[in-house]
């Protein structure tokens, strides 16, 4: 394996983990956190590193990563790598493509983990809003790659690991030399056509919001439950394949192939246990997630995010194409009046991301050339 150098921006769950595994496999990673967050590695910091435990079912080996380099100073965390991974919740997005826009160069290759619907296109955009004319390369994944949560304050702990993970480039044409340099990091990528199918590829968007819609006086009882395990039961997955029927509509776009969560979702994880011929037999299954517990709030980002900028847009996008939407379009209107939140207000929109108005094929040649 070749050793590289990395960039892990976000010092949350997932870039514990991202930082903690690629240390241990031999890449030098330098981890970056917003100013505003610098208490929240002061620990790491003094202790030089993350511990990183592991499910043996994961593959993934655990110990102590010495992490090669902390630092809130964006400029010299760019300046440190080629190769850059965000992960950060979606609305801090715009954020860090602001920060990142004076200090990038030529074909770094930025990798957000993951995007949620649009992420990419939208990221691309503010840095060219803010004077970013080199070229880089921009990707993002269907969904974060690990299933994780921090134990302490320098610690975290993986449960689960995707295999087959999906990763499209915006733009995608002449991508493929970016995509392989991402896959000798994480072998488990597999590369997506285009950041349209990165973005209707994320379970969470309909899995998280019907689990938490469906299971209220659970999550406003603080009940102690398994979120997947003991909440995911047989109504719940009656819901979920109407609007798997819908989103599977847009198979019927030239140039989109989407597979089922239930084919995704058994390519994640059938080799860590997850076993069953639908999606709810496959995520009461999976091992790790008898560990996974019921949010106790609804202001949860299984909502504030997986709403407006996952359900909303999809919604907005089938509204254009023209494909029905009842299903989605209830759990939207739902998960609004449950929360109190007009999420409309904050979402991610097709006319923020250049695709209002386009048609399908329109579409899909914005999506490979970034240009109409």
């Amino acid at each position: 394996m070749k050793k590289r150098k990395i960039t892990i921006i976000g010092g949350g769950n997932g870039g514990f983990a991202a930082a903690a595994d690629l240390t241990i496999r031999g890449h030098e990673i330098t981890l970056y956190e917003l100013p505003d967050f610098r208490n929240g590695l002061a620990e790491v910091i003094e202790k030089g590193g993350i511990e990183l435990e592991t499910l043996p079912s994961n593959g993934l080996k655990g110990g102590f990563a010495k992490i090669y380099k902390i630092t809130f100073d964006i400029e010299e965390a760019l300046k440190a790598s080629d190769i850059v991974f965000v992960i950060v919740p979606s609305n801090a997005l715009e954020t860090i493509a602001k920060l990142c826009a004076p200090h990038l160069r030529e074909n770094q290759i930025i990798t957000l983990c993951p995007a949620n619907f649009g992420g990419s296109i939208m990221f691309r955009k503010v840095l060219k809003q803010y004077g970013c004319e080199k070229q880089v390369w921009i990707a993002e994944s269907s969904c974060m790659m690990y299933a994780c949560r921090k134990k302490d304050a320098s610690s975290v702990w993986v449960r689960g690991y995707k295999h087959d993970l999906g990763v499209a480039f915006f733009p995608s044409e002449n991508s493929d030399e970016a995509f392989r340099q991402l896959q000798e990091i994480y072998p488990i990528f597999i590369k997506y056509d285009n950041v349209l199918a990165t973005g209707l590829s994320n379970p969470n968007t309909l899995m998280h919001t019907t689990l938490m819609m469906a299971n209220l006086s659970n999550i406003d009882n603080q009940e102690d439950r398994l979120f997947y395990r003991e909440c995911f039961s047989q109504s719940v997955q009656n819901i979920l394949d109407v609007l798997e029927a819908e989103r599977m509509q847009f198979n019927s776009i030239p140039g989109l192939k989407l597979t089922t969560l239930w084919e995704m979702f058994a390519n994640w994880y059938n080799y860590q246990g997850a076993k069953g011929s639908s999606l709810r037999e496959l995520a009461t299954s999976a091992p790790f997630y008898a560990h996974s517990k019921m949010p106790t709030s609804i202001n949860h980002r299984y909502l504030t995010e997986d709403v407006p900028y996952g359900l909303i847009p999809i919604e907005e996008l089938m509204e254009q194409l023209a494909l029905p939407h009842k299903a989605t379009s209830a759990l939207v209107q739902t998960c609004c009046t449950m929360c109190g939140t007009d999420f409309y207000k904050e979402a991610r929109t097709l006319k923020e991301l250049g695709l209002k108005g386009l048609d399908s094929k329109q579409m899909m040649n914005y999506l490979a050339s970034g240009s109409y």
